[in-house]
């Protein structure tokens, strides 16, 4: 429940970057506690190996949900795999550390409201507790969380600003979803009766790209602060 709520924010670009729980330390500390591993580090901030084992034993299973056996792919294939999910780790703490530094302080009021949405997914509060430590979390980390999360959603809002679309672009989606429909033997509605669905999913799309070269962007900006220890 909490990995599904804390990626909302960075869904618009999966192929991108995951959050995911992911978390960061300077590295100097993490080096001195063993427990901590890093396998990378972004303006001397490292990221953690636990996370990074987590992220990809989420992957593996997103793989295996899809059909796909893990275990079936060549060594170059999961090469690749490993390497896409550490690019995405990476991807988040360059976002984050940017948001931190272009955004101004989140109240505190904010995140107590986010974290009442968290807690109105649970039935009760015993069912959050009980997420809260599956997940290894306490409420405080969680806010943490919440934090970075409004943080980087207000950075991504103002770099990307608003997002409109023509009729033009609503109508190749529209194409799309007729050809999609009709390759499976069914009969798509006419365009205005899903035009409202059409456009906010034309809308989706080029945030997302629109994220993506963002994402791309700061990468490449702070490229020469990446260091790679796996």
């Amino acid at each position: 429940m909490f990995k599904k709520f804390l990626t909302g924010v960075l869904l618009l670009a999966v192929s991108v970057l995951v959050l995911g729980a992911c978390s960061s330390e300077p590295a100097e500390e993490a080096k001195s506690d063993k427990k901590k591993e890093i396998v990378a580090t972004v303006n001397g901030e490292g990221i953690l190996k636990e996370d990074y084992e987590e992220q990809l034993e989420s992957t593996k299973a997103t793989y295996q949900q899809q059909g796909m056996n893990v275990e079936d792919l060549d060594s170059e294939a999961k090469k690749e795999m490993e390497q896409s999910v550490l690019d995405q780790l990476i991807n988040v703490e360059v976002l984050l550390q940017t948001a931190k530094d272009k955004v101004e302080p989140i109240p505190q009021s904010e995140v107590d409201s986010e974290l009442e949405n968290v807690k109105s997914q649970f039935q009760d509060n015993k069912q959050y507790k009980a997420a809260l430590k599956e997940n290894k979390l306490t409420e405080e980390k969680l806010k943490v969380q919440l934090k970075e999360q409004l943080m980087m959603t207000k950075y991504i809002d103002s770099s990307i600003g608003e997002i409109t679309v023509s009729d033009e672009e609503v109508k190749s989606v529209y194409e799309q979803y007729k050809q999609q429909l009709e390759s499976q033997k069914q009969k798509p509605e006419n365009f205005e009766a899903v035009k409202p669905q059409l456009e906010q999913q034309a809308i989706a799309q080029k945030k997302e790209e629109k994220l993506a070269k963002l994402i791309e962007d700061l990468r490449k900006s702070n490229e020469e602060n990446i260091e790679v220890l796996i």
